[in-house]
């Protein structure tokens, strides 16, 4: 299995949105001297992953990449990235668009798994199109959650809260 290599995700980061140690340093809360330190050694303390994740100047690649990092998922997911997006509507439809494609595939594996021998390969295909599915609506929430300036654990908290507030 070809793991998530976070530390290279981190890089390309900073790569694409062009930002300094420094920069990283000031959002994480530490010294500018430890972010050095983190890029000299190759290796950022898993705590702040999820810092950067939800800041600003992250995208739905580091995100991706983090997800798979953290599940323990084959790079090969972050293929699953197709398009940009451009905007939380466009995240809306393309979540519900993939949901569709997923109902089509949750119909294939109940016919596939209720015979004798089922096909592997149009197993993994379908199941695959769940993944896809899951993957889309965790960026487009992330996404939606950061636009409206919201964290993910704040919008968790804010859940349970509603959910407490109904039993």
């Amino acid at each position: 299995m070809n793991n998530v290599n976070i530390f290279r995700e981190l890089e390309d980061l900073r790569y694409r949105k062009n930002i300094s140690q420094r920069k990283i340093a000031i959002l994480c809360d530490v010294k500018p001297q430890s972010a050095q330190e983190w890029f000299t050694k190759n290796f950022v303390d898993d705590k702040y992953l999820w810092i950067i994740a939800n800041s600003e100047y992250s995208d739905d690649r580091f995100i991706l990449a983090l997800l798979c990092y953290e599940l323990r998922l084959p790079s090969s997911y972050l293929n699953s990235l197709r398009k940009n997006r451009e905007d939380s509507l466009a995240d809306l439809i393309g979540a519900q668009q993939e949901d569709s494609e997923s109902d089509v595939a949750i119909i294939n594996l109940m016919n596939l798994l209720s015979v004798e021998i089922p096909n592997k390969k149009a197993i993994g295909s379908n199941s695959l199109e769940l993944f896809d599915t899951g993957l889309k609506m965790i960026l487009s929430a992330t996404n939606i959650l950061k636009s409206e300036g919201i964290s993910v654990p704040e919008a968790l908290l804010e859940r349970r809260e509603v959910n407490n507030a109904r039993a």
